[in-house]
């Protein structure tokens, strides 16, 4: 993905010069009242000679510069940062790229009501078949909509969490690295009976160390025990409300097939652990604390965050986003946020966290009662401006919100690098549908295949199980499709489906019966 173009300096400062205006203020009256209204903070006050630093130097406010222009033009904080080309829906796009050694929860806030989203318009009507298909059958690119205009308020209904490779208790119900989908639920124990049987829905839990996704059983009405079906994870029984708190059940699973990260149980959780108590709720006013948990959290080094944060810089073309180990270090001990808010981003990013719990502990609120939204014209490049009318909407994508509820469109950056598709379109994406049932145990409730359409040469591994195999879709001469594992030989496909309802091997003429449209290499599972 390409690195977020900037505004030239000059039209920066012009811009917010006419922005100022139009409020009734002028930059002196800026440093007057940021004066006045913190005399003994000055980390708060607008610089006198803010144009000229713009001008002549790479010049970012700070994260509390930020929160003062917020507060006394009125104008939203993710609109002044945005104005400064900064974004913090940046933080979940590499949040789902990054691999976790422990389950951790993504950023599922929507932070930029006007972040562009790839839309679609309906090429047919619904209702959605029974059969695998294209999405392209359906679907065509449109205008990108903003996001305001998808859904109301920037709070998810659902949370979103990326499973550890070294706390995979849900394998191979749940894979290392998959994004599952969690519905949150008061009392969501009550859903797992009492008992020595486990319940079969998966359930997301945190504890002293910190979330997993696991089945579990309730031996006493206020006490469960984690259960590792196919791992060697040792149980131990966790005090509901002290030690153990359920927050909802997993409804959902988007997970990889090509890429799958290996499930690792490190010597602390294959032995029996004392449970520890419920971690307490940090104070505001102090981010070394807040940043130091959720580095224990993740699981992560300070030499492998840094690593990262310097993939972000490189990614987003500015080296302000890269954070060496010993500045990650420092950043624990210090009460304040580092001095660029392109630190924050990193951190969250690499770290897991939420940056409006991270803004939070600084002390800086995210949303004031009243603030106006920004107006377009100094935010938006001119051919973005032109671009906002309203698409029409689509009956597909109303259909596929009514089963699915709220969809996940913080992710629309980051599915690219996900599945290893840098150009992910509606033609890589197939619907398999709820009564499609399938027989491979990684397919399982498969409601959306992603194909790679580059890969057209069914490969086979002779030292992997048949379970194992590369999937591959299929397009058959009468213009319908399968999926399954396959080999080729003397221009003939055996293929071996993993759809019910069909023969175990398939012998057909390559590129005369059948041709081969690519690999699977991602599903989205819907759980009953």
């Amino acid at each position: 993905m390409p690195a977020p173009s900037r505004k030239p300096a000059s039209v920066l400062v012009e811009k917010i010069r006419a922005l100022l205006a139009a409020r009734g203020l002028s930059l002196a009256d800026l440093v007057r009242k940021s004066r006045l209204a913190f005399p003994n903070s000055r980390y708060r006050h607008i610089p006198h000679n803010l144009y000229d630093a713009i001008r002549k130097r790479r010049f970012s406010p700070s994260v509390y510069q930020i929160a003062t222009l917020s507060l006394l033009s009125g104008y939203r904080f993710v609109d002044w940062l945005r104005m400064f080309d900064l974004s913090l829906d940046q933080v979940a796009r590499f949040q789902a790229s990054f691999p976790a050694p422990r389950t951790v929860e993504l950023d599922a806030r929507s932070y930029h009501p006007r972040a562009r989203i790839p839309w679609f318009r309906d090429l047919t009507t619904p209702p959605l078949p029974a059969s695998l298909a294209p999405l392209s059958q359906w679907l065509a690119s449109a205008e990108p909509r903003p996001a305001e205009s998808l859904f109301s308020g920037t709070l998810p209904a659902f949370r979103f969490v990326k499973i550890g490779s070294q706390d995979a208790y849900a394998f191979p119900e749940l894979l290392p690295g998959s994004i599952v989908r969690v519905t949150p639920l008061a009392k969501a124990q009550s859903k797992s009976p009492a008992g020595k049987t486990p319940a079969k829905k998966l359930f997301l839990v945190e504890h002293g160390r910190g979330l997993v996704c696991s089945q579990m059983e309730r031996p006493k009405p206020d006490r469960i025990v984690l259960c590792s079906g196919h791992l060697p994870y040792a149980s131990a029984e966790l005090v509901i409300g002290t030690q153990v708190e359920v927050l909802g059940v997993a409804d959902a699973e988007i997970r990889r097939i090509a890429r799958v990260e290996k499930p690792v149980v490190p010597p602390d959780l294959g032995v029996y652990w004392t449970p520890a108590g419920l971690s307490p709720r940090l104070p505001s006013g102090h981010v070394g604390k807040f940043i130091h948990r959720a580095r224990k959290r993740s699981g992560l080094s300070f030499r492998e965050a840094s690593r990262r944060t310097r993939l972000i810089a490189e990614l987003l073309g500015d080296s302000r986003y890269f954070c060496a180990p010993g500045s990650l270090s420092d950043y624990e001990t210090w009460k304040s946020p580092p001095r660029h808010i392109h630190k924050l981003v990193s951190i969250c990013a690499v770290y897991f966290a939420s940056a409006a719990e991270f803004l939070a502990a600084a002390d800086v609120q995210l949303d004031r009662p009243g603030q106006l939204a920004m107006p377009p014209e100094f935010l938006e490049q001119p051919q973005e401006a032109s671009s906002n009318a309203t698409s029409t909407p689509s009956k597909f994508i109303k259909e596929l919100e009514n089963q699915f509820q709220q969809l996940p469109f913080f992710l629309h950056t980051a599915m690219p690098v996900f599945f290893g598709l840098p150009d992910l379109s509606v033609r890589d994406i197939f619907w398999a549908g709820p009564a499609l049932r399938f027989i491979h145990p990684y397919m399982d409730l498969a409601v959306f295949l992603v194909v790679d359409r580059r890969k057209k040469m069914p490969r086979s591994s002779l030292s992997s199980p048949k379970w194992a195999q590369p999937i591959y879709v299929f397009l058959r001469r009468d213009g319908t499709y399968l999926c399954g594992s396959c080999t080729s030989l003397n221009g003939m496909l055996m293929i071996h489906p993993c759809m019910a309802g069909l023969p175990k091997v398939l012998r057909l003429r390559n590129r005369a019966d059948a041709e081969v449209v690519g690999q699977v290499v991602g599903i989205v599972r819907r759980f009953r």
